[in-house]
This record gives C-alpha cells, structure tokens and sequence, in this order.
C-alpha cells in the first residue's frame, strides 16, 4: 500500500495546539453544522457522475460509517444484477460478501490513504479518505469492476445467496473487461486528487459564498490534478490555463503554451482539417464529449489519448476543460491480447478442421487407392480416380495451411542451409509468374543453417514470390530475393543470431489498413483466392521463433523479410524407418478410429495385405477389444484424438498390459508433434489423409522395427 498523506488546502490556516492541527474556525459546532454542506449529494454528484463515465467505474459519496450519501454513479453491471434481483444487501455499498465484513472505508479515514479490497463476487473496489486538515469527514468509493477474469465458483457462490440466476450472472461478468489494482489504485489516488480539491473547494465555498462555485471548482481541479493533462481553451481554442500533468504529457511549460492555440496538439492531418474547431463545438452542444484520438507533444512524437471535454462557465467567462490520458501502452497491450486470444481460437478451429476434414479425405483418398489398385492403366475410369486423388491431396493441402497460420506444423523438421534450397526451387516458382516480371536473386552462401520443414520454408519463398509478381502491373517489374547474415546494429553487436529471407517487389505497394490486415486468414484483395497464403507464412514463422517484418507505401512496391534462428550445423537428418519392400503381411491389427469411414477403409486396405482386422469406435472400446485379445494383436493402429478416452491415454494403458506392443498413431498433425505427446516411442506415425499403399508400408515397417528390436535383445542376452 502506497503511503499518500493528502495535501492540505490553500485556504486553511491550521495552527498547532497541543500538536493538534486544527483549523480556525472549524469547531466540532461548525463543523457539525457544515459537514452535510461539505457532503452535499447533489453538489457531489456532478463531478462524481462525470469521473465515473471518464474511467468507466462506479463511484459513489459515503459518511465515516461507509454509508451511501446519494446514489451511486455509473454502477457497473454484475454489481447492479444484484442489486437488482437482491431484497436486501451486504453492509458495505459496493460489494457482494455475503456477510458484510468489509472494512475499507473505516480503515481508509484509520490510515488516511487509499484502500482497495475484493468482494466474494471478485469485484474489487477503492475506499478513498475525505480528510480536512484533521477531520475524517466521509470517503469515496471508486470501483464494482473485476480485478481478474471472474471465477465461476465465486460468482455461483454469490448468485445462491441472492438469488439471482446463475447463468445471467455469469453472461453479465465475462461482458466486463478486468481492471487490474495497479490501475484501480491509479484511478483512486486520481480520485482522492479531485476529491480533496473538490472537497477544499467546498470548505472555500462557506468561508467565501461571494466566489463562482461552477467556475471555481473547475479550476481547483485542474490544479489539484498532476496525473493526467487537464488545461482549458476559450472559445476560440487558445489556451488559458495549465497544469503540471499537462507539461509533462504534452512537452510545453504553461508560459511558452499560454494564449497558443490548442491545434498544436493535434496531427497535421487533423489541424488542415478543422477537427479542433468541431472538437469545441460538439463539447458546446452536447455538454460532454469522450473520445479516443491521435494527439503530438512538442518534440513531434505521436501519442493516442482518451479526451474528455467539457464546457465550464458562462458568459463571456465561458471555456472549455479538456482531460488527456495517454492511453497507447494500454491499446497496444489490449491489442496483443486480441491477437493472442485470435492465434488461439484460429488454433483451436484449425485442429477441429484438420481432425474432421483429415478423416474424410483419408476415406476419399484411401478408397479412391482402392479402386486404382490392379486397375489396367488404359481403364477409362482410371483418369477420373486420378483427378479425385490430385483433388483430394489439394484439399489437404489446404489444411496445412490453416494449421500452418495456426504455428502447427504437418511436416518433417530437418537442419540445412537455407540458400540452396532456394536456389533449387525459384526455376520452378519462374514459371509460375508472367514472364514480364524479372526474377532477381542475391543469395549469400554458406550460411548458418536453421531448422524447419523444407516444405514450408518452400511454401513461405513461393507464397512471398508470387504475391510480389502479382502486385506487379502489365508494365512489368522485379522480384529480389534475398538471403544473408542479420547485419550488426549501430553498437557493433548483433541483434539476434539469425539468417534472413527478404523478399522485395517493384509493385503497386500498400497502405496502412491493407498492411494491418494481410495476415488474416481469409483476407485477399484478389478476384479469386482463399486468402491463406500470407496467414500460413505468418503462422510458420511464429512457430519456428522467426521475426517477420513488411514494409511498403502506395506506390512504392513491398519488402517481406523474415529472420530465422540459426541452430548448429552438420547434424545429420533423422533415420528413416527401417525400409520393407514386402506389403504382405500376417497377424491381427487392432484399429481405432472415431470415424466410422476410416475403420472401414483401413480394415478393408489391411484385410487385402493379408492381415486379420479387429475394430473400435474409441479408446475405451479398444482397451476392452485389447484385453481380450492381447496376445493374438500384432500391431495396433490408433487415432490421436477421440471422444471417450483418446489415443494417448490408450496407448498407456496397452503399454501397461503388454510392454512394447507395436502402436502406430494416425493424426493429422505432424510426426514431431505427435511423438511429442508420448515419453515411449511409438512404432510409428501415419498423417492423414493416406494412401492405401502408405497405410500397408507404415504397418509393415512397424512390425519389422520391432522384429528387428526383439533380435537386438535376444542377441545382447546370449
């Protein structure tokens, strides 16, 4: 807890008796007398109401007991619910604990500083001290917002004691966006600022009635308030009054900004465009303006600010008080939240896609094998089985490049250096853009070596080419492709240990809001497209640790440079699976598969190799097939993921029951990926969507891995 003494007013002369601090004047029979002028609701009410909608909490005016004097301003949702639906409340004005036990106002005016607490429904809420001199005359509460994500037990816990429905109670709280104490305490000890100004204004008031209340209490706020920038303008814009927050936000000192006019704050774009003189009269016809916009200080740097205006006095006196937050930290880490949250859910709908789609295509894909086995080569239903397999691995492909924007991978990771492989596939991408575009390339050789699916480092060069050639007009153009070293920055030290791609074209460029958009999945400015392509560059390089970084201007062609982490060199690529030639096997295969197509397909593919087939829906159905058959079981095949109980869980149980059983997994992601999620290692990994001839290889090898295992074992034993 921040120790925050309040400041005492101007216009108290205290003197010491006794070393008591008293004010002249102020007697316990004045004092008696004056406090409900001091705490007049209606007076507070304005100012209240006003900072209440500014920073979007509730606030409210109390007497030393905690007790409400007035209504309470800008209730927030969850806490209005039940007050709503609630007979009868806990103890204390703002919160939802049941049993009243909350203390903050009495320990606010104990310690003289601001406090903050949480109720059983996790609102949190601030108790701020209205102090005079020495005299604790009420509080502030600021608050009824959620210091975290609200937990569903504590709102259920709530929601049965007042009876309010559940499920209303909690649509309500995810509604509300969290306010962390930090920030909670920000806001308060900005509250306590105003309060104690307002409160000295107050007191000023009765000794002086012959000053302008309206006018003075303006001024006495934008005095009293160093957290945020509050100045007034007159109606015509020129500035007529500062405060220390405003020289600190904005840059100028009150004596070189006086008489200027407050245009100075604005962007170039918004000045030509009047948007100050509108600015003053929306403030003059509506009484209150809240906005978000763009403001500069004096050394020319942009900052985004949450304003309020508002019109202040009368007459030819008349002026306008306008309240600057700077409040870009905040969208930048609201935004990185968003993204985060959208990286999240895309991933979540990617492996639901791939899960689904990636079992439909192994039962088109793998029929389709079926029907072109030992089909003559001149049968004229040979071509169009041809096409629904080309179509098919299309299809797949294109879930690869949702799980790619999603950072998973459905492909092999391996080490190499990057500019050979490039070299060897740009001949093929050249005949895939017109010839009128001139591919140029400058690759540096003998670079430090990354690790990545070649697959996808190809798909990232071909993506980034052909996007290039494309925003190059009929006239022609160039394309330059790039490999290198990350240069060292101006200290001699390098930023990163990386290599870079950059891929530059002499196009049509971009502007701002394409640039904030062409990384979404489905957004395309082409006739025709899926809008993937840049969304799966995106998603490879998230996951591979990379940095990706554009740069482009309407006019003046793009520039894609992605830097990747380097890994060390000269390490061979992992073994391949032992190789068997032979498909035709024998022995029982247990498959299980959530899909009813996939285990008709495999048993169907397997029974032709010569192998008895067993069947089940899911895990729990397997292991209860397994039990009863482990002996005879020769290899199991297996989904990763199934209702009931998955393939995982499965796995380890049928390890438990019989040790080393030959398991291969089937799943649509990548190999890595899936022998990740084990600590024993499988026989092996078949991706779906497959091939007849694919599934017959990967069971076979399967069962010579562990013949030739069982060899090796026997042999170190004799």
């Amino acid at each position: 807890m921040t120790a925050r003494k309040p400041a005492r007013s101007v216009v108290d002369s205290p003197h010491a008796q006794g070393g008591v601090v008293v004010e002249p004047g102020l007697s316990d029979f004045a004092l008696a007398r004056w406090r409900a002028e001091l705490l007049d609701p209606d007076k507070w009410g304005e100012i209240l109401g006003k900072f209440g909608r500014t920073m979007k909490l509730a606030v409210a005016l109390t007497d030393t007991d905690g007790k409400l004097l007035g209504p309470c301003h800008n209730p927030q949702p969850v806490w209005e619910l039940v007050r709503r639906t609630s007979a009868s409340g806990p103890a204390c004005a703002f919160c939802l604990t049941p049993d009243g036990s909350c203390k903050a106002v009495a320990d606010a005016l104990a310690s003289g500083e601001v406090v903050i607490v949480d109720d059983a429904a996790g609102l949190a809420h601030a108790a701020i001290p209205l102090i005079l001199g020495t005299r604790r005359l009420g509080a502030l509460i600021a608050g009824q917002i959620f210091a975290q994500y609200p937990q569903p037990l504590s709102l259920q816990r709530v929601a049965k004691y007042f009876g309010v429905p559940q499920q209303e109670l909690w649509s309500t709280a995810v509604h509300e966006v969290p306010l962390s104490h930090a920030t909670l305490r920000l806001y308060a000890e900005l509250l306590e600022s105003l309060g104690q100004a307002f409160l000295r204004q107050r007191y000023a008031t009765i000794l002086d009635r012959e000053l302008v209340e309206r006018d003075q209490r303006y001024r006495l706020m934008i005095e009293a308030s160093t957290d945020r920038a509050l100045f007034t303008v007159d109606r015509k814009g020129c500035v007529t009054s500062w405060n220390a927050g405003a020289e600190r936000l904005l840059g100028y000192r009150e004596s070189e900004i006086s008489g200027k006019n407050y245009s100075l704050f604005f962007t170039a774009e918004d000045a030509q465009s009047e948007v100050p003189r509108r600015e003053i009269q929306r403030a003059e016809l509506n009484g209150w303006i809240e906005q978000e916009d763009w403001q500069v200080r004096k050394d020319g740097t942009r900052f985004l600010s949450q304003t309020v205006m508002s019109p202040l006095g009368e007459g030819g006196a008349r002026e306008y008080g306008r309240l600057l937050h700077d409040v870009t930290a905040e969208r930048k880490a609201m935004d990185a939240v968003m993204e985060a949250q959208k990286l999240e859910s895309i991933g979540v709908l990617a492996g639901g896609i791939a899960h689904d789609f990636n079992n439909l295509l192994t039962s088109i894909l793998g029929n389709v094998s079926l029907a072109m086995s030992g089909m003559p080569e001149d049968d004229s239903a040979r071509p169009l089985l041809e096409i629904a397999e080309r179509s098919s691995l299309k299809a797949a492909g294109l879930v690869a490049q949702l799980l790619a924007y999603a950072g998973k991978s459905n492909g092999s990771v391996r080490r190499f250096d990057v500019s050979p492989m490039i070299a060897e596939i740009l001949p093929l991408i050249q005949t895939s853009i017109p010839k009128t575009v001139r591919l140029e390339l400058d690759l540096q050789p003998s670079l430090p070596w990354i690790e990545a699916d070649k697959i996808e480092i190809q798909q990232i060069v071909m993506n980034l080419v052909i996007n290039g050639a494309e925003a190059i007009g009929p006239e022609g153009g160039v394309v330059q492709v790039t490999t290198g070293v990350v240069a060292a920055d101006s200290t001699g030290e390098r930023q990163s240990d990386g290599v870079f791609l950059e891929v530059r074209d002499s196009g049509s460029g971009m502007d701002e809001a394409t640039q904030s958009r062409i990384f979404d999945p489905f957004f395309t400015t082409k006739f025709t497209g899926r809008g993937l392509g840049l969304a799966a560059v995106s998603g490879i390089v998230r996951r591979l640790s990379g940095r990706l970084e554009v740069k482009s201007a309407l006019g003046e062609g793009s520039m894609f440079r992605i830097v990747f982490p380097c890994v060390a060199a000269g390490i061979a690529e992992s073994l391949k699976a032992p190789a068997n030639s032979v498909l035709d096997g024998t022995g029982t295969i247990l498959v299980v598969d959530d899909d009813p197509m996939v285990l008709k397909l495999a048993r169907v593919v397997l029974q032709r190799y010569g192998y008895s087939v067993l069947i089940a829906e899911n895990g729990k159905a397997a292991m209860k097939m397994f039990r009863s058959h482990a002996e005879e079981i020769s290899a199991v095949l297996m989904d990763l993921t199934m209702p009931v109980m998955g393939g995982g869980e499965a796995f380890q149980l049928m390890n438990e029951i019989r040790p080393n059983i030959p398991i291969v997994i089937s799943s649509g992601y990548a190999e890595t990926e899936v022998r990740g999620q084990f600590t024993d290692a499988l026989a092996g990994v078949i991706q779906k969507p497959y091939t007849m001839a694919q599934l017959g290889k990967t069971i076979a090898d399967a069962l010579a891995s562990k013949k030739m295992a069982g060899l090796r074992t026997s042999g170190a034993g004799s």
